[in-house]
C-alpha cells in the first residue's frame, strides 16, 4: 500500500511540474535568448551577484539594515537599466506622510523619538 501512495505522490508531483512547464513554455525560448546574445547559464548571474551584492553591500566594515540594502540594490538596478533619472524623479515626487503623534514616544519634555 505504501508503494501505491508513493507512486501517487510522485505522479502528482510530475503532473504539477509538467503543467507548470507547459504553461510557462514562453520562458524557455532558448533560441531567442541566444539570438539576443543573452547568457543562458547561471554563471554570469552568480558573478554579478558577487560583484554587486557581496563586494558592494557586504564589504568589510559595512553594515546595512535589510530595508536600506534593498533600496541600495534597487537604485543600482535602476542605474544599470538606464532609468536613474526617472527613479530619482519618482523618489522626489513621492508623497511623504508625517508620523502620527500616536507613534511618538516622549522621552523628556524637550525630546521625542519616532516609534
Amino acid at each position: 500500500m505504501t508503494e501505491q501512495v508513493t507512486s501517487k505522490k510522485k505522479r502528482k508531483l510530475a503532473q504539477t511540474a509538467l503543467a507548470y512547464f507547459t504553461k510557462q513554455s514562453h520562458r524557455f525560448d532558448y533560441h531567442r535568448v541566444q539570438a539576443l546574445k543573452l547568457p543562458i547559464g547561471s554563471g554570469a548571474i552568480e558573478s554579478l551577484i558577487r560583484q554587486v551584492i557581496n563586494l558592494r553591500i557586504k564589504g568589510t566594515g559595512k553594515f546595512w539594515l535589510k530595508h536600506h540594502a534593498e533600496v541600495i540594490l534597487l537604485g543600482r538596478c535602476q542605474w544599470a537599466a538606464g532609468a536613474w533619472r526617472q527613479f530619482c524623479a519618482e523618489i522626489l515626487q513621492a508623497k511623504l506622510t508625517p508620523k502620527s503623534i500616536h507613534n511618538v514616544i516622549q522621552l523628556h519634555p524637550d525630546q521625542t523619538v519616532a516609534a
